[in-house]
């Protein structure tokens, strides 16, 4: 095993990915992921520990379950029994590091905090509060009064909540972050004025700064797409042709055998009375949606471009994630992500890059989840992973067949987004069952299902499979430590007597 590695971690927010690349009908992938893939280990069954920023964030911070460092809903929220920023004393990944003689750094989005941000932590870089807003930061307005972009503006195509804005081109200047979010459109001016390009151009400044250092560092480049609203640049707005996008699988999905919280997601969460019910705008707005993935992947690129610029590329650790994915035009039309444990929302990328640590091509099937990288970047640095983490390391799986053993499981967490409907889901084998306070469960064979148009929670030809992936959610639950104890003692009730 080489020296302690330099170890970089791209995170990329709400992605599009799972079932938008789909073989023999229609192809879009991001060309510097794929290559970075083709470079080191993919792993093909990685899901989110739970489809919503702050709670997956927060864990791949920790090394823990929401649950247990108590950010299960997002920091902006309004939420009970919720953290707005980590508990006093909570360590991160940073702390172990320091402590192995690293110089830690943050570059771009934080969302784990509403009051504390990374600096607060003892690590170095540039970050904003909740959400943010970019482009009203003052290191946003400083970027680009230097290279004479001016206010970001778009022409807006669509929006949710304003359909009167079609064919304006407005000033995306608001406190809120969310008044111009549900929509798409076009950023005005050269590429560089995006806000990935920008959180590139802050990452690659700090890769120069960190590699003349004498210590081994770690940088967490982090960015906010290709989350909507989905206003990517030329020339990535016209590298998608809408009309060449078919129909999503799950589009004309009518809810039927499926639990109150998707229909609450499609029929109230974001529609309207202007809902968009022709398949013909959902081919428009994901045209928008996959030119701003590729702008990211693009931003992402250059980042990887300067690694191996600077020299870094051999004995670097680099790991590129998303904290989750993006439910767009999947179920019958949906937006954003909601109390949903969908394969959309819960499917993200997760690939990993270290020529003196492990090959290249390396393909892993086994179930991870985005809370594996915490234990990952501890144990390439040497450092033991601590009792309390439920990460695990992602290394042994980039050795040669046969090193090591795995789980046969993987447990993710969700409390809902906008309404509380606290869910244990578990992944086993070929099958998904997810557990739901409040309402009713599911379970998918995602071989056969992919798409999850069949609940088999009620098939009697299921039956047995349902009791033993029950039987382990209370397994899980009664090992883990959770720091709503009410809410655990409650959720093991209601599993033990088939509530």
């Amino acid at each position: 095993m080489p020296e302690k590695p330099n170890i970089v971690l791209i995170i990329t927010d709400h992605q599009a990915f799972f079932g938008h690349d789909r073989a023999g009908e229609y192809t879009y992938k991001w060309p510097a992921y794929k290559a970075f893939a083709e470079a080191g280990a993919r792993f093909e069954r990685a899901y989110t520990v739970c489809p919503l920023c702050s709670p997956a964030r927060s864990s791949m911070m920790t090394g823990q379950y929401p649950s247990t460092h108590g950010i299960r809903w997002n920091t902006d929220a309004n939420a009970p029994s919720n953290r707005n920023d980590f508990r006093s004393g909570q360590l991160l990944y940073s702390h172990y590091l320091a402590q192995a003689g690293y110089r830690n750094a943050y570059v771009g989005k934080w969302h784990c905090g509403h009051e504390r941000l990374p600096v607060d932590y003892g690590i170095e870089g540039w970050s904003l509060p909740d959400y943010g807003k970019v482009y009203m930061s003052e290191a946003y307005r400083q970027y680009a009064a230097e290279h004479g972009f001016g206010d970001a503006r778009a022409r807006i195509e669509y929006n949710l909540d304003h359909p009167e804005w079609r064919g304006q081109t407005l000033r995306l200047h608001d406190p809120s972050p969310w008044t111009f979010m549900n929509g798409s459109g076009v950023l005005e001016g050269p590429p560089e004025a995006h806000e990935e390009q920008f959180v590139a151009h802050l990452a690659i400044e700090k890769l120069r700064e960190l590699a003349r250092s004498d210590q081994p560092f770690s940088l967490v480049v982090s960015f906010w797409g290709p989350h909507q609203p989905y206003y990517p640049t030329e020339p990535f707005a016209s590298m998608i042709d809408p009309l060449s996008i078919p129909e999503y699988p799950s589009y004309r999905d009518d809810g039927a055998g499926r639990p109150l919280r998707h229909l609450i997601h499609r029929d109230t969460g974001k529609r309207t009375p202007y809902a968009w019910l022709e398949w013909s705008i959902w081919q428009e707005v994901l045209a928008r949606c996959y030119a701003q993935g590729l702008q990211t992947d693009a931003a992402i690129g250059g980042v990887l471009d300067a690694i191996d610029q600077l020299g870094l590329r051999e004995n670097t650790l680099v790991i590129w994630c998303a904290d989750h994915g993006d439910a767009v035009a999947s179920h019958g039309g949906l937006w954003d992500k909601s109390s949903t444990f969908i394969e959309e929302v819960a499917r993200v990328p997760l690939a990993m890059r270290w020529p003196e640590g492990f090959g290249h091509r390396i393909r892993a099937n086994q179930l991870v989840s985005n809370m594996d990288v915490t234990a990952t970047m501890l144990d390439a640095a040497g450092v033991a992973i601590p009792d309390g983490m439920h990460s695990r390391s992602l290394l042994p799986l980039c050795q040669p067949t046969g090193t090591t053993h795995w789980p046969d499981q993987l447990i993710c967490e969700h409390h809902g987004h906008g309404y509380v409907f606290p869910q244990r889901i578990i992944y086993h084998d070929r099958y998904k069952y997810v557990a739901s306070l409040y309402d009713m469960d599911e379970m998918y064979d995602l071989e056969a299902d992919p798409y999850e148009m069949h609940n088999l929670v009620n098939d009697p030809r299921f039956s047995s499979l349902h009791a033993n992936l029950r039987e382990r959610i209370i397994g899980h639950l009664e090992s883990f430590s959770e720091e709503d104890v009410r809410l655990k003692t409650v959720f093991l009730l209601a599993l033990r007597h088939g509530l």
